[in-house]
């Protein structure tokens, strides 16, 4: 049975836990792929205005023969992503789309200064736009950090030098100034992704929550029903064998009449950890109703069921009997899943043979 298991964010802003961190991956998707694929349209369209700007401005001068083509290649490469980016199904297919436009992006920036013979200050506000730009594209914060810093580094190794005039106190100002926003992209990335993971995980435990009995903290019928409906489904397609177990408590009125709700309530939430204990990760353990619950077993076929009840009627008795003078026992009825049941005939099934083990004398299992 699945369960809420708790969970850390690191240092990076992602789950600690891999398989959650998956399940978040998974939930986000689309709204990560829809942001990755219309902030590239909006970059290849802020580069064709420079591009445009440039014609007017350069046109007659080599260096815009030169500038041209890398930025015509950017804005192919922003069309190719915007209509990548709305098909893509798988979220590791996204990391690599998104981490690639990223390079492309540094590389378009570093590319166009080198074309320059020489540079003003609008190319350190570039850097900064640059930076900016490649920490709102939706990626793992460690593949932003490593981009943006190789941007960084590559910028002023070599382009800065193309300023006329630069002094070394200048110099280390830009550094300064890059380190800074570099600093504030680096917190802003993890706490913004550390704020959708806390968000993702609430509305989880929401979800948990709303599936699950308040008494005895197991499944709702709800949560069965969905569930049965998916196996079936599921059984019909690959032939595994399905089965269902529909039990309840014998005598539970008597022992609510004569000794109180609240030990009727201890009854029923000692009887549901009881038996909990012997489910499987697959299984579906429910609460029907009242005394009553009801088992899914994928996997399973009808011998091995009975096998399941069996132990089940065991632990009860032997767990649960301590509590109250009248021995707790339970009555079982077992029916496997075959081709043209629906989910009513099924349960039908299950029910028509645990009114029969109750009509033969309780503390029985039919199967």
């Amino acid at each position: 049975m699945d369960s809420i298991r708790p969970t850390g964010i690191s240092l990076f802003g992602e789950f600690t836990d891999k398989s959650v961190e998956d399940e978040f991956l998974a939930d986000s998707l689309r709204g990560s792929a829809r942001m990755t694929a219309y902030l590239a349209l909006v970059f290849g369209a802020i580069v064709g205005l420079f591009a445009v700007h440039s014609y007017f401005a350069e046109g007659s001068l080599p260096v815009f023969m030169r500038t041209t083509p890398i930025r015509l290649t950017f804005i192919a490469a922003s069309v190719v992503v915007f209509l990548v980016s709305r098909r893509i199904g798988k979220h590791s297919q996204l990391l690599f789309t998104t981490t690639i436009y990223q390079v492309l992006l540094a590389v378009m920036y570093l590319l166009t200064l080198n074309c320059y013979d020489s540079l003003n200050y609008f190319s350190v506000f570039g850097l900064f736009v640059v930076t900016l730009g490649i920490f709102l594209l939706p990626n793992r914060i460690v593949i932003s950090q490593t981009i943006s810093l190789l941007l960084s580094i590559l910028f002023f190794v070599y382009p800065i030098h193309k300023m006329a005039g630069l002094q070394p106190a200048q110099f280390n100002r830009i550094v300064a100034y890059q380190v800074i926003i570099l600093s504030y992209c680096n917190v802003s990335h993890y706490w913004d992704e550390a704020a959708k993971r806390k968000v993702f995980l609430a509305k989880r435990e929401l979800a948990e929550l709303s599936c699950r009995d308040p008494l005895t903290g197991i499944y709702n019928r709800k949560k069965f029903d969905d569930a049965l409906a998916e196996w079936m489904r599921l059984s019909n397609q690959s032939g595994s064998p399905l089965s269902i177990i529909l039990f309840d408590i014998d005598n539970f009125k008597h022992v609510n009449d004569t000794q109180g709700h609240i030990l009727g309530d201890n009854v029923l939430r000692d009887a549901a950890a009881a038996v909990k204990q012997l489910m499987r990760d697959t299984d579906v353990f429910a609460r029907w109703g009242g005394d009553e619950f009801a088992i899914l077993l994928p996997y399973t076929d009808i011998h091995e069921a009975r096998a399941v009840a069996d132990r089940i009627r065991a632990a009860v008795a032997t767990n649960v009997s301590t509590l109250t003078p009248t021995e707790i026992t339970c009555s079982f009825g077992i029916a496997a899943y075959q081709n043209g049941d629906t989910k009513q005939s099924l349960l039908r099934k299950a029910d028509d043979l645990l009114l029969k083990a109750k009509a033969s004398g309780k503390d029985k299992v039919v199967s």
